[in-house]
């Protein structure tokens, strides 16, 4: 049985704990390492709580006549200028997670003790790669979008009971939001019972790209996955579902408010609801002058709001038990009907 909280470096993550929220590089470093190194210092600075980037080897991940592959040989990173990445991000007071797309970039994030790992959506059908991720001994996620049920089936047979998360998102850049589904989160949490995130590709041009993390939080994410880049208007690598770093700060006090409003299920009411109540809600008072001895009728009484530094005296669910008793002294209109005033 997997545990419905796992840790990732010194954060715990799961129902109980606060949203971890993850700082999503892809490809945004273009190739740079000095713009990875200043992505690391941004993260930091924009309140997330971990950073994660995302390691290939152009000639592992595409063949040579792909498309893409001169943009893929553009942005890698070499070996050396992964170990002095990922080593200062060890430092930075970030958790480093590490998405690895072949067996030698598995080996450089293991090397640099990253704190864990996602499998990405396209490899989760790779059993042996599944297996070398989860031999690392370190908490895995499995991006979940597009997976078939048998695939991530036989992906969880593989994790044994390690520290395992889930990760659910549609992953087109940027995703049209009827495909967000966020009710499916709710699902996949309350069917595995482990962490689950919520990887967010809403385009980080819309206000709705502030909003759905938040939102999420509600539906029951742990963790949010987001993407940034330091400059969003120059349109480099991986900028559609991007966040400026001001924007993706604003999105994290966004997350921080969704969790406060939340609350939890069956929480009693709060000191300040019970205090409206008191201050505005209604409660017995005589209508007219009640005699000594009269009989309490309906006719009587009355429901208003009344001064709150005073003693409350009855809600009006007590009328039933005041009308047809007798006044024991004189009551004046307006009037709060208290116990001690009725025989």
């Amino acid at each position: 049985m997997n545990p419905t909280t796992i840790r990732i470096g010194s954060r715990e993550v799961g129902s109980t704990q606060p949203c971890f929220v993850l700082a999503e590089v892809a490809s945004a470093h273009e190739g740079s390492v000095d713009q990875a190194l200043r992505m690391l210092d941004a993260g930091f600075r924009m309140g997330a709580d971990g950073i994660k980037f995302q390691l290939f080897k152009a000639d592992r991940l595409v063949v040579n006549r792909h498309p893409g592959r001169k943009d893929f040989e553009q942005i890698e990173l070499t070996d050396k200028e992964w170990r002095k990445v990922l080593l200062q991000a060890k430092g930075s007071g970030l958790s480093l997670l590490a998405e690895c797309f072949d067996l030698p970039s598995l080996e450089l994030a293991q090397e640099a003790e990253a704190d864990a790992y996602k499998v990405h959506t396209t490899d989760m059908e790779n059993k042996d790669f599944i297996r070398a991720v989860v031999e690392v001994a370190k908490p895995v996620f499995f991006a979940t979008g597009g997976v078939q049920e048998e695939a991530l089936a036989d992906a969880l047979s593989i994790v044994g009971d390690r520290e395992l998360g889930l990760l659910f998102g549609f992953q087109t850049f940027p995703t049209p939001v009827e495909e967000i589904r966020f009710r499916g989160l709710e699902s996949l949490k309350s069917r595995y019972q482990v962490p689950v995130g919520f990887l967010d590709h809403t385009d980080g041009g819309t206000l709705f790209a502030l909003m759905a993390p938040a939102l999420s939080v509600t539906y029951g994410a742990d963790l949010v996955e987001k993407h940034f880049t330091l400059d969003r208007s120059k349109k480099g690598f991986d900028y559609q579902s991007s966040l400026n770093p001001e924007d993706f700060h604003r999105m994290v006090e966004m997350i921080r408010t969704a969790e406060r409003a939340r609350g939890e299920a069956g929480q009693p009411m709060s000191a300040a609801a019970d205090s409206y109540h008191r201050k505005m809600g209604r409660f017995i008072v005589a209508r007219t002058l009640i005699g000594r001895g009269d009989v309490i009728t309906a006719e009587k009484l009355d429901f208003k709001r009344i001064d709150p530094s005073k003693d409350p005296g009855l809600s009006p669910r007590a009328v039933d038990r005041i009308v047809g008793r007798h006044a024991r002294h004189p009551i004046e209109a307006d009037a709060t009907i208290r116990e001690d005033m009725l025989d």
